[in-house]
């Protein structure tokens, strides 16, 4: 079936009027909606833990219950740590670097056992750039698995290095320590994950990622999701996402209706968010955003930044682009949704009518 916000407007049916109006509380976000149950947090606390998987930092969010993080400071990461050292030393002490996560470090885990989402970052990201969405996974159950990509991560295009992709190797190898984890007698995640619900996710070229495991990899995966991206598995199996933004230039409307297009999984789906651009995603755009954001503060500290991470770091962070916050409910929700629909759990929130919920945020929506 096919959404658009423009029709919409144009032939307002009184049964959508009805429906904004219950919604109307939200001002259009989505949260407390009816139809758009996941856009608000689910019923756990998000935790977070840093792996270390032959030397690669893997994170990991999960499910935590909400009597384990009362009283508990939020998490936190610091985007000086993707740094090369000679770069990093001369960002000032007052420097706004630190983004605050919706989830607590190291707390125990809720016993589960919880699907597993494996995150793939896209080029000069990290693994920590999507917490907004993968804690708000963990909040409705998922244990989501987010391994560093250093050969094309941040500190790699600061050093003008070289890149290649290594994803595909790095997200096997996370993904068999946490099997070993699941097996052990003891420890955070034993006897917590539910490896019968797999789900592979990117963001821009983590897409890439998504399609391989996907389609040529014994991960055992049934949903992906692509954020921003214009690689999609080419499968005739499982159920896939796509999400994109109208103002994002570099994965733009036509590639992302034309990724939707290609993808040959039996149920597809495509969110197209009105105004927002690449790293609508990402929490980039909130990080030193009192300060001019992440590349005024580069800038300032003496940084020549190349133009890879300009174009990179500004597409969906500008002032015409929908503030992220406002893209956020979006992504959660439809993000939660398709997953909670490809395991079975629901179906909730993915008729024509979530797309209400959001105020004209939601430019189309095609599902099945």
């Amino acid at each position: 079936m096919r959404f658009s916000s423009r029709p919409l407007l144009r032939a307002f049916s009184p049964l959508l009027a009805l429906l904004l109006v219950a919604c109307a509380s939200d001002g259009g976000d989505g949260l407390g909606c009816a139809d758009a149950p996941y856009a608000d947090e689910g019923p756990w606390a998000a935790g977070v833990t840093s792996l270390d998987v032959d030397g690669l930092p893997v994170e990991v969010w999960y499910p935590a219950e909400p009597d384990a993080v009362a009283g508990l400071e939020r998490a936190s990461y610091d985007m000086v740590d993707w740094l090369p050292p000679d770069l990093a030393r001369n960002v000032p002490v007052d420097a706004d670097t630190v983004f605050v996560m919706d989830a607590y470090r190291d707390v125990p885990a809720a016993a589960g056992p919880f699907p597993v989402v494996y995150f793939s970052h896209g080029i000069s990201g990290f693994r920590t750039q999507s917490s907004a969405l993968t804690a708000h996974l963990a909040t409705w159950g998922y244990v989501v698995v987010a391994p560093e990509h250093p050969e094309r991560n941040l500190t790699q295009i600061l050093e003008d290095q070289p890149v290649r992709d290594d994803a595909y190797s790095q997200i096997l190898a996370a993904h068999a320590f946490m099997q070993a984890e699941n097996e052990a007698a003891s420890g955070r995640f034993a006897g917590r994950l539910d490896f019968a619900r797999v789900a592979v996710m990117g963001h821009s070229a983590g897409g890439g990622a998504v399609q391989a495991l996907f389609d040529d990899s014994d991960l055992g995966a049934t949903a992906w999701v692509g954020l921003a991206t214009v690689a999609a598995p080419t499968s005739e199996t499982g159920a896939g996402l796509i999400m994109g933004g109208t103002t994002d230039g570099l994965a733009t409307p036509e590639l992302t209706q034309r990724t939707y297009d290609d993808a040959n999984a039996p149920t597809k789906r495509l969110v197209v968010i009105q105004d927002a651009g690449h790293l609508a995603f990402s929490d980039i755009c909130l990080i030193g955003a009192e300060q001019g954001g992440v590349i005024a503060i580069a800038e300032r500290a003496g940084f020549e930044v190349p133009d890879l991470v300009l174009m990179l770091a500004q597409d969906g962070c500008r002032e015409t682009d929908l503030p992220v916050r406002e893209a956020w409910p979006v992504i959660d929700h439809y993000v939660t949704a398709h997953l909670e629909a490809a395991f079975g759990a629901s179906s909730a929130g993915l008729a024509d009518a979530s797309a209400a919920c959001f105020g004209g945020r939601v430019a189309s929506y095609l599902h099945p």
